[in-house]
């Protein structure tokens, strides 16, 4: 029998920090909602930290509730099983 495996994803280090508060509020707080944290860094970089955000999405790691207008107010869910 052969067996595929999938490649692991080479996420960038705000990927992986965004993915790690994500898995860290859903096992410390359970289902309250986990916002997306602000950017720590100069406004010049937060467009690069929305797409950051938004290849997790990307990847199916996360799923962003944007219904809020600023990026703080989105909400990062659980991926919807396929």
């Amino acid at each position: 029998m052969k067996m595929t495996q999938e490649k692991p994803l080479a996420l960038r280090i705000n990927q992986r920090n965004i993915y790690r508060y994500f898995l860290h509020h859903r096992e410390k707080y359970g289902n309250t909602p986990c916002f997306v944290p602000r950017c720590p860094s100069q406004n010049s970089r937060v467009e690069q930290y929305i797409k950051a955000v938004e290849r997790l999405e990307e990847y199916g790691l996360i799923r962003i509730d944007k219904s809020g207008g600023h990026y703080t107010a989105w909400i990062m869910l659980d991926p919807i099983a396929q």
